[in-house]
């Protein structure tokens, strides 16, 4: 199949870029110039680094190699690896064909244009490629273990729960294959990332340490059970809604599947503060595993697929998004940092001046 003759890819492409840019709006992270300047004087071992996202260093090791010394610049960077993220995205949910447009509407999507500057939207790609790989029973070795280096590297406590996420959902005669060299990429992953830590003598408090410090456990449980119906939608959205026809429609032992790794996403999300964030991402394999499921059954009970489109794209819009982060959010959590509308015209004005004036 030639994919640039494939109108669903386009659409997906282009409804992806509606959501992106006009219905969620694109913002950067708050303490994105700190990203910023931490990339700047990695190595040069002549200041303490002790922030916490040191520990998903790749778009700030990116940053580094590439020796971009302005902000402007390193804020055009994140947008354009978001804007190939997506392409590749929309690319490896084809095999999901008239029903990938369904993907696009479930909670990574906001969390991916509200947060622009953190390593989700690397997370994601890789756990649609990973999930893609189960479905299809394309058992390679080497691609797990690839796949799963990177996402250690790039994320390890979102890698360790997919991993378990995925062994749950994987078929009894995928599991073998699926966990030795997925569990040794992880592994050698979450070794580079100790090596790395200690040659730029990280000297914060790593994630697991994070999660003992005063109320924070105390906060994330009550931010999440305070809020648990928009907890839960804001992870899902309107895909929501498949879960909950596939629990009338599909065989017991499946459901249980999926709700024993919801469990474990809501259980996982519970042990740190950003709530919506983790939880969309750790949703993505139970998302696609419910849309293929959904796109099986249709042929045995002949679903309307447009008319289960029209109701994850309706009701994803109607209720729009209740983003969990400290408080339920209705709108971007990060609105102090320089806007992406404002950065854009400032740089084709910059870069016309002579040709305008």
């Amino acid at each position: 199949m030639n994919i640039l003759k494939n109108k669903i890819f386009w659409l997906n492409i282009l409804v992806s870029e509606v959501l992106i840019h006009i219905v969620y709006k694109i913002t950067y992270l708050d303490n994105i110039s700190d990203h910023f300047d931490v990339s700047q004087n990695l190595f040069n071992g002549k200041s303490e680094i002790t922030q916490f996202y040191i520990e998903s260093p790749t778009l700030i090791l990116l940053n580094k190699f590439l020796g971009i010394s302005s902000i402007d610049i390193f804020l055009v960077l994140l947008y354009v690896i978001l804007q190939v993220a997506i392409v590749l995205i929309c690319y490896n949910i084809m095999f999901l064909g008239e029903y990938s447009t369904i993907f696009l509407f479930s909670g990574w999507l906001v969390t991916v244009s509200w947060f622009v500057g953190y390593v989700d939207i690397i997370s994601i790609l890789l756990l649609v490629v990973v999930t893609k790989l189960l479905l299809l029973n394309d058992m390679a070795s080497y691609k797990l273990f690839f796949l799963f280096f990177l996402l250690s590297f790039n994320h390890y406590a979102i890698a360790l729960f997919s991993l378990i996420a995925l062994s749950i959902l994987a078929n009894k005669n995928q599991i073998k294959k699926f966990l030795i060299p997925s569990c040794i990429g992880f592994a050698i992953g979450y070794l580079l990332i100790t090596f790395y830590l200690g040659v730029i003598n990280f000297s914060g408090r790593s994630r697991l340490r994070f999660i003992f410090n005063d109320n924070v456990l105390d906060d994330s449980v009550n931010f999440i059970s305070d809020n648990f119906l928009e907890f839960i939608w804001s992870g899902f959205l309107g895909t929501i809604f498949i879960l909950i026809y596939l629990s009338f429609t599909n065989e017991w032992k499946n459901s249980i599947k999926y709700y024993l790794v919801l469990s474990i996403c809501v259980l996982a999300t519970s042990l740190g503060l950003d709530t919506t964030r983790i939880f969309s991402i750790l949703l993505v394999p139970l998302v696609l595993y419910l849309i293929k499921e959904l796109k099986e059954s249709r042929k045995e009970n002949t679903i309307n697929s447009g008319y289960i489109l029209f109701i994850v794209i309706t009701t994803s819009l109607f209720f729009q998004e209740r983003f969990i982060y400290g408080i339920v959010n209705l709108e971007s959590p990060n609105s102090d940092s320089k806007s992406f509308y404002d950065l854009i015209p400032q740089i084709v004005n910059s870069i016309m001046s002579n040709i305008w004036s």
